[in-house]
């Protein structure tokens, strides 16, 4: 992905990356299975079911299978952007689609294995128009968000899960990503919510470019959790398909671990969750600076570490708190602060605030608006660098500042069949030129406008319990 799709904190524009889940983020582990799950509903008069939790077409089919301990999901996203006013270049859009299609196993079911299971998942690439609009963008917050998809597939789970202590200790190893298990995202955007100092600073892939990996992750109580993995870091990533294993290159390791604490409203009517990361990665990366924006030789660092602490709680209900309800009208809070521990990294500090209201419509379980205040600061050398290479390329001093800030507007719309519509509104202050450094056209304050279009395709056709409506 292109700004979120791209690896690594200096590659090149054409290595940029993006997706999800979810991508997600989304935000995602699976992303397929977690995503379509946020977008059940309550059933409507349909056609009975081959089996509880199956309707559509394919069911007669995948119900039988589900039983003996094989399931798939199938879940197509839709993203389009484009940036009206904002950027070094504005007026320009992209669109991309994510169909991500997976199947998993219970050995359990299948061969007596109790709490081992098998994942597998891949995401297609498809409608991809313009892989240009971070670098029209150039900001590192906003630059991040359209994707970058020039292959036609990637690999993006193939994994061994074992589950002991009564399902409490969860072991993962395989093709994965750290975004499956870490940092998730709390302010309910597929298309805009990345924190950027786990994919600009410790070097996580896009979302969904899984790269070899494990975790390791223990519930401590009903409440509380800890985890530590390692996955590797691969350069380049969104110009492999997962694939080619001889042709892919990994630089060093990013180190992972992360204690957090959730509740739901089974136990708690004003539910929160909160969770502190940290992250070392083990590759190089380089130390820019103005000199080196005048040809000088820049410095190779050694490593980079941070830390994220971020949080959401329910904070007003409708109801008073005084039902029993899995999504009451409501209104939540949440806020992600990223500190980079070193100061040779350009990401310096990434922190976002802001609000949610649930379920504000009769009727409409699934619907939220979020209101969203971002604050980013670069580093003061990273700073001086893009500033430089400004000047060196346009012959006109204006250097740009090191705080950006992004005032943010989002939605999810439920829509009929399952569907979801989660349109973004963002205007930039003193956005940067991260994605094109040495462009001799300053980075311009403006509006950034995104789309997002979720389609649970595997519930419509019954491959996966849900009811559409």
């Amino acid at each position: 992905m292109t700004g979120r799709y791209r690896t690594g904190a200096k590659a090149p524009r054409a290595i940029r990356r993006r997706a999800t889940a979810a991508a997600a983020i989304l935000m995602l582990a699976p992303a397929g299975q977690a995503m379509a799950a946020d977008l059940d509903s309550p059933p409507v008069v349909a056609p009975a079911p081959v089996a509880p939790g199956y309707s559509g077409p394919l069911a007669t089919f995948a119900a039988p299978l589900a039983a003996k301990g094989i399931t798939f999901h199938v879940i197509d996203l839709d993203f389009a952007q484009t940036n009206p006013s904002l950027g070094i270049a504005p007026g320009h859009g992209s669109n991309s689609n994510y169909t991500i299609v997976g199947i998993d196993a219970d050995l359990g079911l299948l061969a007596g294995l109790q709490g081992t299971s098998l994942h597998f998942e891949n995401v297609f690439f498809s409608g991809v128009k313009n892989l240009s609009l971070a670098g029209q963008i150039g900001d590192s917050q906003v630059g991040y968000q359209p994707p970058f998809t020039p292959r036609v597939a990637r690999l993006s789970n193939a994994t061994i899960e074992q589950k002991l202590v009564d399902g409490k200790l969860d072991i993962t190893a395989g093709i994965t990503h750290p975004g499956y298990f870490y940092g998730v995202p709390n302010c309910n955007s597929i298309n805009s919510c990345f924190q950027d100092l786990f994919y600009l600073n410790a070097g996580w892939t896009s979302p969904l470019f899984a790269v070899p990996g494990a975790n390791i992750a223990y519930q401590a109580t009903n409440t509380i959790y800890v985890q530590a993995g390692a996955f590797a870091v691969q350069p380049n990533a969104n110009v492999h398909v997962g694939y080619d294993f001889p042709d892919e290159r990994y630089d060093g390791v990013i180190g992972m671990g992360e204690i957090g604490k959730k509740t739901t409203y089974d136990i708690d009517p004003y539910p929160y969750k909160v969770s502190l990361t940290g992250f070392f990665n083990t590759a190089n990366h380089v130390d820019f600076n103005a000199a080196t924006a005048f040809g000088a030789t820049p410095q190779t660092q050694k490593g980079t570490s941070g830390v994220v602490l971020q949080g959401q709680k329910i904070v007003w209900r409708q109801d008073g708190g005084t039902t029993k309800s899995s999504a009451p009208t409501s209104l939540g809070v949440f806020a992600s602060v990223g500190e980079a521990i070193d100061s040779t990294i350009p990401i310096s500090q990434d922190i976002w605030v802001g609000t949610t209201l649930f379920a504000p419509f009769a009727g409409r379980p699934n619907d939220n608006f979020n209101l969203k205040f971002n604050w980013q600061r670069m580093n003061p050398s990273y700073t001086q660098y893009i500033s430089a290479a400004n000047f060196f390329a346009s012959g006109i001093n204006n250097p740009y500042k090191r705080d950006a800030f992004v005032f943010e507007a989002s939605g999810h719309i439920a829509l009929p069949l399952g569907c979801a519509f989660e349109p973004v509104f963002q205007y930039e202050i003193n956005p940067n030129s991260y994605y094109a450094p040495t462009s001799a056209v300053k980075a311009k304050d403006g509006v950034y406008l995104g789309a997002t279009l979720v389609v649970p395709v595997g519930i419509i056709l019954g491959l996966q319990k849900g009811n559409p409506s």
